[in-house]
């Protein structure tokens, strides 16, 4: 089927698929895409990194034009240099409805000088935050909080360190250095925050840049660690991420896993707008990104490809 750039067509596109929340039902449409990462290369095995900025032109009008809810870029907008910033800031920048950033660990592959100012260039204060949409709460996490590639303070370095030495000691094998973690002052913000979201009667969707279901080699650090801490808040539908650049899929604990492809990998771009209701989470993808439909706190009943 041929895709269409409208909020209109974003409807009419659903509801042909049989993907259109129930008649009545009230919901949100959120554009998503994830690792863009551009760089002035050329081109390396299946990552084009040339195709990205056409690409993310490309993104931002088409939310433009779909009027979209919120826009949500799930980290590495770079793949390294600080200049590469030049280019990709001014497109995001030319978004009608502003960009809400995840931080990737590519983000971060600048210069050491350069690290401290990827924050404020962002416009954020910090890489966790919260962004509330009608009934639905977007809670953004901060996988590089403990890294090799973002700053790190002493606390952190040496919190990142044990983590990592446990890791090792399991054999985990998701010790690789290119993940992240997530630190326990940052759980104990999370807790807080799913606490709030559960006593309010919020949904929540979380979002990160490394995945933490199925277990992988590119999982976060600690993501069992986050897992334990989300089975405890029903509230929580479902977790977004990017990093590892394939995608993937996992349902588990009634809350679904979306690791969303990442945009720089061959010609072919890859994104999604995803409509949000009170009993469904329906992805429509474009390019490379599959179309799912996901029943709140249920697995697929159906997951349609491209």
């Amino acid at each position: 089927m041929r895709k269409l750039h409208s909020r209109l067509a974003i409807s009419v596109s659903f509801f042909t698929m049989g993907l259109f929340p129930a008649s009545g039902q009230e919901y949100i449409n959120i554009g998503i895409f994830t690792d863009n990462q551009y760089c002035n290369c050329a081109v390396e095995g299946v990552r084009n990194y040339p195709a990205s900025l056409d690409k993310l032109d490309s993104v931002i009008r088409f939310f433009n034009a779909s009027k979209v809810d919120a826009i949500f870029h799930l980290g590495d907008m770079i793949d390294h240099n600080f200049s590469s910033y030049d280019s990709v800031i001014p497109r995001y920048r030319r978004s009608v409805i502003p960009v809400n950033y995840v931080l990737g660990n590519h983000d971060y592959a600048v210069g050491a000088a350069m690290k401290e100012k990827v924050l404020p260039m962002l416009g954020l204060s910090s890489g966790n935050y919260t962004k509330i949409i009608g009934n639905w709460e977007f809670i953004i996490l901060n996988g590089d909080d403990l890294s090799y590639f973002a700053p790190q303070t002493k606390t952190q370095k040496q919190e990142r360190n044990t983590m990592v030495s446990d890791l090792a000691s399991g054999v985990r094998k998701n010790i690789m250095p290119w993940n992240g973690g997530i630190s326990q002052l940052q759980m104990n913000w999370f807790n807080n925050q799913l606490l709030e979201s559960q006593t309010s009667g919020r949904n929540v969707i979380v979002l990160c840049h490394f995945p933490v279901y199925p277990a992988s080699s590119y999982n976060l650090w600690n993501d069992q660690e986050l897992i334990h801490l989300m089975t405890r808040y029903p509230c929580i539908k479902a977790y977004f991420n990017g990093h590892y650049h394939r995608g993937s899929y996992g349902f588990a604990y009634g809350i679904h896993f979306v690791n969303f492809k990442g945009m720089v990998n061959t010609k072919e771009t890859a994104y999604a707008i995803v409509s949000i209701s009170t009993d469904s989470i329906l992805i429509n993808g474009y390019g490379r990104e599959p179309d799912r439909k996901l029943k709140i706190g249920t697995a697929p009943s159906a997951v349609i490809r491209n």
